[in-house]
């Protein structure tokens, strides 16, 4: 019986390696890409009325994956903009960071920490008063991410956040984007 069960178990494993492509090695090496991104963050805050912004936008990727279970990554996230009650607000953030990768054949699963800058600028109106206000920092940002890759292209979904203090704490709000990218990996 043990010896049939082994003979099925082999036959299975060589027709499923035979069917899913192997990955002779990770795809080491300089990466580029861009994606689309769905951003959404409260804007609490000091006479803002408690906004949210839910918006659809890009990101554009550049990274290096020195080993099988190490990259780096700098990213620019258009965060989106909010157009209400007086409030006319442009946010974007460039992230740096490391991602810690696990490979399963051609599936990537990864963690991701690092720093964001993200940048805010802002009109408000008052009673036919217009200010204009900008503000920028740095934040930690984490992720979690999987992907999968064929040969030199990749496609991946991600989820990363990060907390910003939006003009002197005028505004407050944890920072969650959620993408969706490609990639090409020089070989």
């Amino acid at each position: 019986m043990n010896t049939k069960f082994a003979a099925v178990a082999a036959l299975g494993a060589l027709s499923l390696a035979a069917v899913v492509p192997q990955a002779a090695a990770a795809d080491n090496g300089f990466y580029i890409g861009a994606g689309i991104t769905e951003t959404e963050f409260d804007v609490d805050g000091d006479g803002f009325g408690g906004e949210s912004l839910d918006d659809n936008s890009f990101k554009v990727i550049v990274g290096f994956r020195p080993l099988n279970w190490l990259a780096f990554e700098a990213n620019y996230i258009d965060l989106g903009s909010l157009n209400e009650d007086g409030l006319d607000l442009d946010t974007s953030a460039i992230t740096v960071s490391a991602l810690a990768l696990a490979e399963f054949n051609i599936i990537d699963i990864y963690g991701r920490v690092g720093m964001a800058n993200w940048r805010a600028d802002a009109d408000v109106e008052f009673d036919d008063i217009d200010v204009s206000l900008d503000d920028d920092g740095w934040e930690p940002t984490f992720g979690v991410g999987i992907g999968a890759h064929f040969g030199s292209f990749g496609v991946r979904a991600e989820y990363e956040m990060f907390s910003a203090d939006i003009f002197d704490g005028a505004l407050d709000s944890d920072i969650s984007t959620i993408s969706l990218s490609f990639t090409y990996t020089f070989l």
